[in-house]
């Protein structure tokens, strides 16, 4: 991985490396086509063994492509180890691919028929030009494959001199600037998928504080379901008295708490759990977890959004928390119900003065639903849209 390169960056670019197969057939074809064409003419047991042994190492790249493709979105949860270690495969069968072809060319180039010389150059400049189109999204695996294209190539023209020597220079310079067009392609690749990526990810983050949105915390959820955990917790809860400070200091001073908010409920959760802002002074967690996990976490929370909040220029404000929170297991997972259910715990808590509230916790629901009749927008239910 590049330095300049984030972690989801250097998977996007290695995940490119799968879309290679086609021009991995097309050569392993020509190499087929012409190898039999020129043994037709003449034959040589050195380019019988060169084409055949092309031929084998293309099928093999083949293969490792045709698995990274059937194997990508395993490889795009991975770990960053696996990772590198696919691109390492994609690095050595890349360069013992260009080394076979190169092998081929020289054993050609050696042919007395001057026509047959043609055939290597064209492959050669041919699978070059597909290296720069198709693989500078891992400079060093383009780079080190046109070089064992074109060194090798230039080398035997040199020593064959005469009018070989032109030819020479020409694939010299071809090199030299096949290596500039490989950075190119590689920043301009590295600049698309940075920004495809950024972009994505501000669609699921809230932009005020930097936690999930309502689609972040659906995908979230969606994900964890697929990582078949045994239990997951979801904890709803809004701070008591939050209007008051837009009141009194202005939205300003509340976006502020909101920010502070955030980032001590980021230091309170485990890395597995997922904080989500759903609108206004409301958030949601996801944990996994047993019941008792997630009533330490709640307590957790609790404590900490509760002590004083420093918003700067002197203002220090100290609020409540009501926080419920809903416990699933086995298979009983279900995004809305649970955020209804912990959602109805947090009304509870706010009514009885603050606080937290459970599965086993006393919950008003009577009184609720009477509030709910009276004015069905004093306390609407929270819900989840993907």
């Amino acid at each position: 991985m590049r330095r300049e390169e984030s972690e989801p960056v250097y998977r996007e670019l290695v995940a490119g490396l799968a879309d290679n197969v086609v021009p991995m057939v097309v050569l392993c074809a020509m190499m087929i086509l012409s190898g039999a064409h020129i043994l037709g003419k003449h034959f040589s047991p050195a380019l019988l063994a060169a084409t055949i042994i092309s031929a084998v190492v293309i099928l093999i790249k083949i293969a490792v492509i045709l698995y990274h493709r059937k194997y990508r979105d395993f490889y795009h949860a991975a770990s960053i180890d696996r990772v590198r270690r696919l691109e390492i495969i994609h690095a050595v069968t890349t360069i013992l691919v260009c080394l076979s072809v190169s092998a081929f060319s020289v054993v050609a180039y050696l042919m007395p028929q001057a026509p047959f010389h043609l055939v290597p150059v064209c492959i050669c400049f041919g699978y070059s030009a597909g290296l720069i189109a198709r693989v500078s999204i891992r400079p060093h695996i383009a780079s080190g494959a046109i070089l064992c294209l074109g060194v090798p190539s230039v080398s035997t023209m040199l020593w064959l001199g005469g009018e070989y020597l032109f030819v020479a220079l020409v694939w010299a310079v071809f090199v030299g600037a096949g290596l500039q067009s490989v950075n190119f392609v590689y920043a301009t690749a590295r600049r698309a998928v940075t920004l495809r990526l950024d972009m994505e990810t501000q669609a699921r983050r809230d932009p005020l504080t930097g936690v999930a949105n309502r689609l972040g915390l659906r995908e979230a959820f969606d994900a964890l379901i697929r990582s078949a955990p045994s239990a997951i917790a979801v904890h709803a809860f809004d701070l008591d008295g939050f209007k008051g400070v837009n009141d009194r200091l202005g939205h300003a001073a509340g976006d502020r708490l909101l920010v502070l908010l955030a980032a001590r409920v980021q230091q309170c959760v485990p890395d597995s759990a997922v904080v989500a802002r759903t609108g206004g002074d409301e958030f949601i967690v996801l944990q996994t977890g047993d019941d008792a996990a997630a009533r330490r976490l709640a307590e957790c929370l609790h404590e900490r959004l509760t002590q004083p909040f420093d918003l700067g220029d002197g203002r220090v404000v100290s609020l409540g928390l009501s926080l419920g929170f809903a416990f699933a297991a086995g298979e009983n997972f279900g995004l809305e119900d649970m955020i209804q259910r912990a959602d109805a715990r947090s009304y509870a808590a706010k009514r009885a003065g603050g606080g937290i509230r459970g599965p086993g916790d006393p919950v008003d629901e009577a009184r609720r639903r009477r509030s709910l009749a009276a004015d069905p927008q004093a306390h609407p239910p929270l819900t989840c849209r993907a």
